[in-house]
């Protein structure tokens, strides 16, 4: 898995973007080859830059897209992914260095905000992002209970959907987990832009394309650096690690073999 993770890292030659087209070289004869043979899979690659909440170190973030999977490691612990089955809607978290996968397996949001949660939209055309193949981005504010809460500059929904769909489906497994826990939370520590963006409304922001730019008022920032359709991976990156214990929030699993078939 190691030489993988170095040849995934280091295939993907991307530049800063956002003034123009992405980079779209030519596959070479090799990973045509691995195509061929059923090694590698084809989809779409993107780079991001992100500050998690409370920190201003910067990390990049590599993701890939296709019809079945999300795969998504970062800069700071490569050996560490996370793998996004779409078709059994199952999260997995691999920690290299514990030799564990953590599984978030897909739940109804069917409960109603412990609080009041008033969340509104407003938009403005964004003249500060060039536009990106031709489509001019729009910057969406959000506010809850009156106070701003999230900011996102999203493109039309023509602009890599596959991707859009994908994260869709991804954000709504992890707002079932988030509301699968919130019995737990102390009331007086509930936040009302917190619940919006992670439960309630969590996939509100991409409801009118994909985000290009998003940050929250507890300082998380993303922001698309690059991207490459028809990229190629590695077949044993959408493979989880065999012998690795599973657990979940509710406990130890057995050990699985979920992932790329």
């Amino acid at each position: 898995m190691k030489d993988m993770t170095v040849k995934w890292w280091s295939g993907l030659a991307l530049a800063a973007l956002l003034g123009g087209c992405a980079s779209q070289p030519q596959k070479t004869a090799e990973e045509i080859a691995a195509e061929e043979k059923g090694e590698s899979l084809p989809g779409t690659a993107l780079l991001y830059v992100e500050n998690e909440a409370g920190n201003k170190q910067s990390y990049t973030t590599r993701m890939f897209v296709n019809a079945n999977y999300i795969h998504m490691d970062d800069s700071r612990s490569p050996q560490d992914f996370l793998l996004f089955d779409r078709k059994a809607k199952v999260i997995y978290s691999v920690n290299a260095d514990d030799q564990t996968v953590f599984e978030i397996h897909a739940k109804p949001v069917d409960i109603e905000p412990p609080i009041a949660i008033d969340y509104v939209e407003e938009s403005q055309p964004s003249s500060a992002i060039p536009k990106i193949e031709g489509r001019q981005a729009t910057h969406y504010r959000y506010t809850v209970n009156g106070e701003r809460c999230y900011d996102a500059v999203v493109t039309p929904e023509g602009f890599l959907p596959e991707v859009r769909e994908a994260l869709i489906e991804f954000r709504a497994v992890l707002a079932g987990e988030h509301a699968s826990t919130l019995a737990n939370t102390p009331r007086d520590m509930l936040d009302a832009c917190d619940l919006a963006v992670n439960i309630f409304e969590a996939t509100r922001h991409y409801s009118h394309g994909l985000p290009i730019r998003e940050w929250g008022n507890d300082g998380y920032q993303r922001f698309l650096k690059d991207y490459r359709r028809d990229f190629t991976l590695p077949r044993e990156m959408l493979t989880l690690p065999k012998d690795y214990r599973h657990y979940s929030a509710g406990g130890a699993l057995p050990a699985s073999t979920d992932g790329e078939q």
